[in-house]
């Protein structure tokens, strides 16, 4: 008989085994917990919009809409001939960012009649069809958040600091901000003129990317990653002392509002962000291991994105932390993550076929009692059982045997410290929810004092 051919997954996509989603969990939990209690509140967007939603805000010349982008032509995908189909929805792309999802759902659920500022948080997959490296993946995992309707300097500085916190606590000691201003509409202008001026003079030296770039947006060339186009990026003029008044005044305001909140940050002249969309502050976070790459994470203002949407004028600014690659740097440099609380209550531990259907019973009952109840059923020894329980960091087991299943008793192991007790089969549901809700509660108070005693 012929081997049967195995099917391997795409290139450029991954799977994410059990040992490495407790880094997913850790990375993901804290993004999550510090944006909560910053006051973000959690929405989620499709994964499949038009494609022009995407061509519009991101850029026609942007690598992500050029080059990157998943899109389908969707009248030739489904459906009979005799089908109606929607021609404006034709054409529609896997999203490549969270940025213009978001502003669409701003514009479409009416959001500028909410109380500002709207400060929001999604998280979820992107599609981008480049060459898979480290660190760079087709299908990667993406943290987004957004602030609609204000326009103060402070809120850049405000969640530049959110960023900065939920690094450290994701224990990445080495991390770099890196900020810049790229201007308004006002002095943008004065900007591309003195770009493009400079980037003729050596356009010959350029890559092909660039000199189409050179034509089309001057400003996408200093976001080049081409080693060729490094030593005249290098040389480029210093785009921040061309910008308008303002702009500096909104920029020295966010610097100002950085140092008082004790976040450090390096001036990076060259710095613009990839997407066309960026006004004013922008922003990119690094590591000594990053930079080889791209970033950990970037955002910025984007004052002008609602208004070219369709949308009224309204200021926004906002960031995305790749998960992906903030998962890799935790794995690579063997960073230690705190053991995760149990979110398994009890381990059932059985031995025999008469124990076996004991456990069952006992273990639907304890859910239907709200005790998250793990078993193992398959694993032969009672030492196979306690592994399991003591890897999914189980509170407590309940091992019965078949001594157990014949006397109507059952053993309830603290996994703790090892301590047994043997219990009456019909006391059992209610004395491990009172072992269970007192251990919580002493966990719960052991959190307390250690946040107390940190902040002493």
């Amino acid at each position: 008989m012929p081997k049967i051919q195995t099917i391997n997954r795409l290139k450029g996509f991954r799977d994410i085994l059990p040992e490495d989603w407790y880094y997913w969990q850790f990375a993901i939990s804290t993004m999550e917990e510090l944006t909560l209690s910053a006051g973000f509140e959690r929405m989620e967007i499709p994964t499949l919009e038009k494609a022009d939603l995407y061509m519009r805000s991101v850029g026609e010349e942007t690598d992500i809409v050029g080059k990157e982008m998943y899109i389908f032509d969707a009248s030739k995908m489904g459906g009979g001939k005799d089908k109606k189909k929607d021609k404006s929805e034709s054409l529609v792309a896997l999203r490549p960012e969270f940025t213009a999802g978001m502003v669409r759902a701003f514009i479409e659920n009416g959001m500028q009649t909410w109380p500002k500022p709207i400060t929001l948080y999604t998280l979820g997959r992107c599609y981008r069809h480049e060459n898979p490296q480290s660190g760079r993946y087709r299908e990667l995992s993406q943290f987004n958040v957004e602030t609609f309707g204000e326009a103060d300097p402070a809120i850049d500085a405000n969640v530049i600091a959110l960023v900065w916190d939920i690094f450290r606590k994701l224990k990445i000691p080495d991390i770099e901000i890196h900020i810049n201003s790229i201007g308004c509409n006002e002095c943008r202008p004065k900007i591309k003129k003195l770009l493009t001026d400079h980037f003729k003079k050596k356009q010959t030296k350029l890559c092909e990317d660039c000199k189409k770039r050179l034509k089309k947006n001057p400003l996408r060339i200093l976001d080049c990653k081409n080693e060729k186009c490094q030593p005249i990026i290098a040389g480029t003029p210093v785009a921040v002392d061309y910008i308008c008044e303002d702009c500096k005044k909104h920029f020295m305001s966010v610097l100002e509002y950085l140092d008082e909140a004790g976040v450090p940050y390096n001036l990076s002249p060259n710095l613009v962000r990839g997407l066309d969309y960026y006004n004013r502050t922008v922003f990119e976070v690094t590591t000594e291991e990053s930079k080889r790459q791209n970033s950990l994470a970037g955002g910025g203002r984007y004052d002008y994105l609602i208004e070219s949407m369709g949308g009224e004028s309204t200021p926004a600014f906002g960031f995305g932390i790749g998960i992906d690659r903030v998962v890799d740097y935790l794995q690579n440099n063997s960073v230690k993550i705190p053991k995760s609380n149990s979110k398994v209550n009890i381990f059932m531990i059985q031995l025999g076929d008469e124990a076996k259907k004991v456990a069952i019973k006992r273990t639907r009952e304890l859910r239907e009692l709200g005790l998250s109840t793990g078993m193992a059923i398959g694993k032969d020894t009672i030492k196979a059982q306690l592994k399991a329980a003591d890897k999914v960091n189980a509170l407590f087991s309940i091992m019965i045997g078949q001594r157990e299943a014949v006397t109507n008793t059952a053993i309830i192991r603290d996994m703790r410290d090892g301590v047994q007790e043997t219990v009456e089969l019909e006391d059992l549901n209610k004395r491990i929810y009172t072992m269970v809700e007192e251990r919580i509660k002493e966990e719960e108070e052991y959190g307390k004092r250690s946040k107390l005693k940190n902040l002493k």
